[in-house]
């Protein structure tokens, strides 16, 4: 077979998967009553800063909280405290409140669909799948180009991603900022500098940062990573990880200054995450819940509270339990190490605690009271009906770092530094979720940690599927519109 026609394979093989992906989104993207996931609170600190909130009756006040059902239209409403989080998430979220401006000012009504949003990210995300696997083709590699574009209908457009995508939780910004950062750190690893690519890898490590608190520090964790591997593999100048550096370092900033803003927002936001450490993820493994409060300095009648969620006090829960005020991330952490077993136990349930995938503890069909979309093809239900398997998928990212080190040959290939930016991306996420939410909401807290393993499986196993083919089809003619050696 000819050059050109193998080329043309490639595209189509590529073009099929992002409809499938595209044709699977949209599935549940367009579904009427709308599928999505109700607020928890967490989508009004994003929504406020534009003042646009679920379209309620006007007795019910703009900012509270609706668990029991998504809200598929919002409006704008003008309220005193915009309780307004900085989160790369906004990008979106001003996105969206633009093209509702903008429709009001042609006339559209002041009543908008939530959609817009769900359409804003879900081309986000095609977007990047495009432009990473044809820079992965200029560069000679049909199969990385192949295994990329595969994540898009096998991962992406799952239920476990797509149910955010119709709403204003920051997980898909995460997920998405996640996906850009390590798809160009490996796209580019033996490529020179420029300032373009120093600008999007930078950008993409702050994107990250900046998306959720629990990844404040994970793109620095990475930058390690790169920064190593670099070394290990003779490199003079390792400008990936000087690039990694800088935008996660701007990201890690902006956090430490937002953790230490005043107001009723920020203030909950501390008493609820250190509650649910001390009564989530330390007193339920205590041999002695009272002397373990009495040691952190709390007061030991607040061990009726072990196992309560923070929104399940009957106050605040500084206004309940004396002294939880002066628990911090220093005594939690001096705790874990006096207490090995506490610590073992953690570190179990919080890995069992990431399932199920698709979160259940919230609302997922508009005008519902908890209800949660009908059975749908996803990979959140095979990993939650065998806990097993889920452990399996989890180990398996972790079996393959050993192996690879094993191996000499691989100690310096593209797939130990995607294994190992992999492991560091699950356990570094899992780590700072539990150790700083508890075991309160794990599953959504540590979202990339599910996706990180099923991504690593995915591009492994159309790996091995490439290394059936001639090794011609990896290097296939590029159409005219792809030259090659392009990055």
């Amino acid at each position: 077979m000819s050059a050109r026609p193998r080329s043309r394979l490639v595209i189509i093989a590529l073009a099929l998967l992002w409809l499938a992906g595209t044709l699977r989104a949209f599935a549940l993207w367009s579904h009427v009553p709308l599928h999505a996931y109700a607020n928890s609170y967490d989508q009004t600190r994003y929504t406020s800063c534009f003042h646009f909130y679920p379209d309620r009756p006007a007795e019910v006040p703009p900012q509270r909280n609706s668990p029991e059902a998504p809200y598929a239209h919002y409006r704008f409403i003008a309220t005193d405290d915009p309780m307004c989080y900085w989160s790369s998430e906004l990008l979106f979220a001003g996105a969206t409140a633009a093209i509702w401006k903008a429709g009001e000012v042609l006339g559209a009504g002041d009543v908008h669909s939530v959609r817009w949003a769900g359409a804003l990210r879900w081309a986000a995300l095609l977007a990047l799948s495009l432009a990473l696997s044809l820079a992965w083709l200029r560069r000679g590699d049909a199969r990385a180009a192949l295994a990329n574009a595969a994540l898009v209908p096998l991962l992406f457009a799952d239920p476990g991603n797509t149910l955010y995508l119709d709403t204003f939780y920051a997980e898909w910004t995460a997920l998405l900022a996640a996906y850009a950062m390590v798809g160009a750190t490996l796209l580019w690893r033996d490529t020179p500098f420029t300032r373009a690519r120093w600008l999007l890898l930078a950008l993409a490590a702050f994107a990250l940062a900046t998306s959720k608190i629990q990844h404040f520090a994970l793109p620095l964790a990475l930058a390690i990573v790169v920064f190593a591997l670099d070394r290990l593999r003779g490199a003079r100048f390792g400008w990936r990880g000087v690039a990694l550096a800088a935008g996660a370092f701007l990201g890690f900033w902006l956090q430490f200054v937002q953790l230490h803003r005043g107001g009723a927002m920020m203030d909950a936001i501390d008493q609820y995450n250190r509650a649910d450490v001390v009564f989530t993820a330390l007193l339920p493994f205590a041999d002695d819940p009272r002397a373990l409060l009495a040691g952190l300095g709390v007061d030991p009648a607040c061990a009726q509270y072990a196992g309560r969620h923070a929104w399940e006090f009957p106050d605040l829960p500084e206004r309940v339990c004396r002294g939880l005020a002066g628990v911090g991330r220093g005594a939690e952490l001096r705790t874990l190490a006096g207490h090995p077993r506490i610590a073992v136990a953690l570190a179990a349930h919080g890995v069992a605690a990431l399932d199920p995938w698709i979160a259940k503890n919230l609302g997922q069909v508009e005008g519902g009271n908890f209800a949660v979309i009908a059975p749908l093809p996803s990979l959140g239900v095979p990993l939650h009906a065998w806990p097993g398997l889920q452990f399996a998928l989890l180990a398996l990212p972790f079996a393959g770092l050993v192996l690879l080190f094993a191996r000499r040959r691989s100690r310096t290939g593209h797939a130990l530094e995607y294994t190992l930016l992999t492991v560091v991306l699950m356990a570094g996420t899992l780590a700072v979720t539990v150790l700083g939410d508890g075991l309160a909401d794990t599953a959504k807290q540590g979202h990339l940690v599910v996706n990180g393993a099923l991504a690593w499986l995915a591009v492994a196993l159309v790996g091995a599927w490439g290394r059936s083919v001639p090794r011609s089809w990896n290097q296939p003619s590029m159409p005219r519109f792809l030259p090659r050696n392009g990055a």
